[in-house]
């Protein structure tokens, strides 16, 4: 195989490859995608003003507003995610949606 389509090769691998990664990452959501992009939106204007104590206070109290609890699930999947905290879920996490 020659070089040009070698690396036309890889290039469709490592899109499939991705592409396999963000079906992953939308079919585990541990929280409807909605409410999801709801506490971001939260998290955004909530963080600007206070910032953020490096927890999951704001987040818990948004959730609960909603009638859903942080649970342990849910909070192992901000994690794997890079979201140890409200300000690393709005940073980390949040832009795995767009």
């Amino acid at each position: 195989m020659s070089s040009k389509n070698e690396k036309k090769r890889k290039k469709q691998i490592q899109k499939e490859l991705a592409q396999k990664e963000k079906d992953s990452f939308f079919t585990n959501l541990p929280l409807a995608r909605e409410l999801l992009n709801e506490l971001f939106d939260d998290l955004n204007a909530k963080l600007e003003g206070t910032g953020c104590k490096h927890d999951y206070e704001m987040t818990s109290i948004f959730l609960n507003l909603k009638g859903k609890k942080l649970d342990q699930r849910t909070i192992i999947w901000f994690q794997e995610n890079g979201g140890y905290c409200d300000c690393e879920i709005l940073f980390n996490v949040a832009d795995k949606f767009e």
